[in-house]
């Protein structure tokens, strides 16, 4: 059971960290990715080293950050710190750095959901995005956020909260996008590339999991399904799906999306995105977790019988 701290604590712990080995979550999206890069510059700033790891590796949409992560700094790293960011569970690690979860010194998380797994835990549920937690938490540690770590933390804020649309969205949220936008950083572009700019690929992958679209509970339930099969024929990666799973839950009258994703054969994850619903408490039934309205787990099984379960259990709260 984690040690509960808070934003000066946690400073105050990575203030006298040395080697901050920092993790992300698997199927890493624009938070974990933001969060982990912005405390990486900071600690550069601080003269520590640090190292971020993952179990599979960031999409190319993120490279305009991830390019001036010093790669070849991580020879001979031996970590004396573990620090994960926007890591709500063991699970969430991926199989090739769960073996770091019972020595994690620091969780910095958002999910009301966390495990507490780690020594110590700071975790706000009421803000938006992990990247909110880590600005306070870096200014905590005596350092001017510059435009990187700016350009990083916002990147955070607004994937988590679809360019600032959804209902976790607070003023906190527009404060530390107005604070990037006061540094410098080019929101334009970014807004663009997340949330409008497209590949081919991705629109054909699109395309496939539409067509196979199902509406079910009286119109209230919208199931969508993303297969291997689908990616290869896209010529899509598993990290090119990231945005997809709110789709469904844009559809009139929907109050559920559902995406089953098959992640290898006879694995799949489902996220939920929900309009009143609470998704995590749905997920929480299947051994994952969440926010309210944006939520998820993975299990074995078969596409049919998983989408049978979920659809059963939302049936229950609608």
């Amino acid at each position: 059971m984690s040690n509960a701290v808070g934003i000066s604590e946690a400073a105050a712990l990575l203030q006298a960290a040395k080697n901050i080995l920092i993790i992300t979550h698997k199927n890493p999206d624009g938070d974990t990715i933001g969060s982990a890069h912005a405390m990486w510059a900071a600690f550069t700033v601080l003269g520590k080293r640090a190292k971020i790891v993952n179990d599979g590796e960031f999409s190319r949409r993120y490279d305009f950050i991830t390019a001036w992560y010093e790669k070849e700094k991580d020879e001979g790293f031996d970590a004396g710190f573990i620090l994960a960011v926007d890591t709500a569970a063991e699970s969430m690690m991926g199989e090739s750095l769960i073996k770091y979860a019972p020595d994690a010194d620091l969780c910095i998380d958002h999910h009301g959901t966390n495990s507490r797994y780690a020594k110590h835990l700071l975790c706000d549920s009421k803000s938006a995005s992990c990247c909110e937690i880590v600005a306070d938490v870096i200014e905590a540690m005596g350092v001017k956020l510059d435009t990187y770590m700016a350009t990083c933390l916002y990147i955070g804020a607004a994937t988590d909260t679809g360019c600032f649309k959804y209902s976790n969205t607070t003023a906190k949220t527009h404060m530390l996008a107005a604070r990037a936008i006061e540094l410098g950083v080019n929101i334009t572009d970014i807004n663009f590339r997340f949330f409008e700019e497209k590949s081919r690929n991705r629109l054909a992958l699109e395309q496939m999991a539409l067509a196979g679209l199902e509406i079910t509970c009286g119109g209230r339930v919208a199931i969508m399904t993303v297969t291997l099969e689908m990616l290869e024929r896209a010529g899509c990666a598993a990290n090119d799906v990231e945005g997809i799973t709110p789709i469904p839950r844009t559809i009139e009258g929907v109050e559920v999306g559902v995406t089953l994703r098959e992640v290898t054969e006879g694995r799949i994850k489902v996220s939920l995105r929900t309009k009143t619903v609470d998704a995590a408490k749905i997920c929480e039934r299947f051994g994952g977790g969440g926010h309210q309205r944006a939520a998820g787990f993975e299990c074995s099984g078969t596409q049919f019988d998983i989408k049978v379960a979920v659809i059963a259990e939302i049936e229950k709260v609608l």
